[in-house]
C-alpha cells in the first residue's frame, strides 16, 4: 500500500473505492505493524512539535474507530494497544498536516437519508448550527455538504417521483444522474435545475449565488432563466428586486469551506469576525474595528491560530473564555 494513499485516508481524502483497497489492506496481517513504521519515518525525517497527551489519545481514537470499527471487541482492544505504543509518533505527524483527520471528523457529521415508501410524506429538515458541517446522502446517492447555519428542507418521499429540496444558507450538492427526475433546489423565488452534476449554493440574507463547477444546470428567477456552464456563477440580489447576472467564479474561493479552509481576500476586519463567528460558533465582543482589509488562507487552523496571527498584523489583544472572544486593540 503506497504511503501516499494512506495518509490521504486518514485525511478523508480518498475515493470509495480506495477506501475499500485501504480496508482490505489494513486487514491483512503485518500491515498494522507496517503502517506504524511509515508513521515512525515520517516522525524521523520531520521536525515534530509536542502534543499533549489528552490530544493523542483522542485523534488516535479517531483513527481506530475509523479504520477498525468493524472488528470484534476483542481485536480491538488489541489493536489499539499497540496504536497507543507510537501514539507520540501518530500524534504529532497527523496534526502537522494541513487536513486533519479528527478535525474533519469533528466539525463535519454524516447522514444518509431513507425514503419512505408508505404513509403520507413528512418534512424532513437538516439544520447546522454555528461551526458545525454536515455531510448528507439522499435516497437517490446525491450527496450534498451543508455550511454552518443552514437548513435544507425535503420531503420523506424523496426520489420516489421528484428531486426537489429548499435551501437557507449554503450547501454544496454533488448530484446523482437522472433524466427522469430533474434535481431542483429552491432558495426563495430562484429555482435551480439540474439532472447530474454538482454546483455550490449561498443563499444568506438578501443575497443568492449559485455557482456551476461541472455539468449544466438552469437557474430561474420568476420569468428569467438562465443556463450555466462550469465555471459560471448566477447571482440575484433579493432586496433589490434585480434581474439575475452571470459571471465567472474563483471556484477555489468559493468552495474551499467544504474543505475546512477560511480564504480572506482583501476582507474587512469585521466581515471577518462575522465569518469567524458562524465558523467556530462563537461571539465576538470589541468596541472599536480596525477599517484595514486583510487576505490569508486559514487550513484547519484552531480559533486561537487564526486570532494570533491576526493579532501580530492588526495589533490588537484577544480573550478567549468558552464561546465568547473579547478583542481589544
Amino acid at each position: 500500500m503506497k504511503e501516499e494513499k494512506l495518509i490521504r485516508f486518514l485525511n478523508n481524502q480518498t475515493s470509495a473505492r480506495e477506501n475499500r483497497e485501504v480496508m482490505e489492506w489494513l486487514a491483512e496481517k503485518g500491515a498494522e505493524d507496517r503502517f506504524i513504521g511509515m508513521l515512525r519515518r515520517e516522525w524521523e525525517a520531520g521536525k515534530p512539535r509536542t502534543v499533549a497527551e489528552s490530544k493523542q489519545r483522542l485523534l488516535l481514537e479517531q483513527i481506530h474507530h475509523a479504520t477498525l470499527k468493524s472488528q470484534k471487541e476483542k481485536q480491538e482492544k488489541l489493536k489499539f494497544s499497540q496504536f497507543l505504543k507510537f501514539g507520540r509518533i501518530a500524534a504529532t505527524y497527523l496534526l502537522l498536516g494541513f487536513c486533519i483527520f479528527y478535525l474533519y471528523q469533528t466539525l463535519i457529521r454524516t447522514e444518509t437519508v431513507e425514503t419512505l415508501t408508505e404513509g403520507a410524506p413528512r418534512k424532513i429538515q437538516k439544520h447546522t448550527a454555528a461551526g458545525e458541517k454536515l455531510k448528507l446522502t439522499l435516497p437517490d446517492q446525491s450527496e450534498v455538504i451543508v455550511n454552518s447555519l443552514s437548513t435544507l428542507t425535503f420531503y420523506s418521499d424523496f426520489g420516489i417521483s421528484k428531486r426537489e429540496l429548499e435551501l437557507e444558507g449554503e450547501a454544496f450538492f454533488a448530484i446523482a444522474p437522472d433524466k427522469e427526475k430533474p434535481f431542483q433546489v429552491k432558495t426563495g423565488p430562484v429555482k435551480t435545475t439540474a439532472l447530474g452534476t454538482s454546483f455550490n449554493i449561498y443563499s444568506r440574507g438578501e443575497e443568492v449565488k449559485i455557482s456551476l463547477t461541472e455539468g449544466r444546470v438552469n437557474v430561474t428567477n420568476e420569468e428569467q432563466m438562465l443556463s450555466l456552464e462550469p465555471g459560471e456563477m448566477a447571482s440575484v440580489q433579493m432586496d433589490t428586486f434585480s434581474a439575475l447576472s452571470k459571471e465567472k467564479f474563483d471556484l477555489d474561493q468559493t468552495t474551499l469551506w467544504k474543505e475546512g479552509k477560511i480564504r480572506f481576500q482583501s476582507k474587512p476586519f469585521k466581515e471577518i469576525l462575522q465569518t469567524l463567528e458562524n465558523w467556530y460558533g462563537v461571539r465576538f465582543e470589541t468596541k472599536a474595528l480596525d477599517n484595514r482589509k486583510v487576505t490569508g488562507l486559514f487550513n484547519n487552523e484552531s480559533l486561537e491560530d487564526i486570532l494570533t496571527g491576526l493579532s501580530f498584523s492588526l495589533g490588537f489583544e484577544y480573550q478567549i473564555n468558552q464561546k465568547n472572544v473579547v478583542i481589544k486593540f
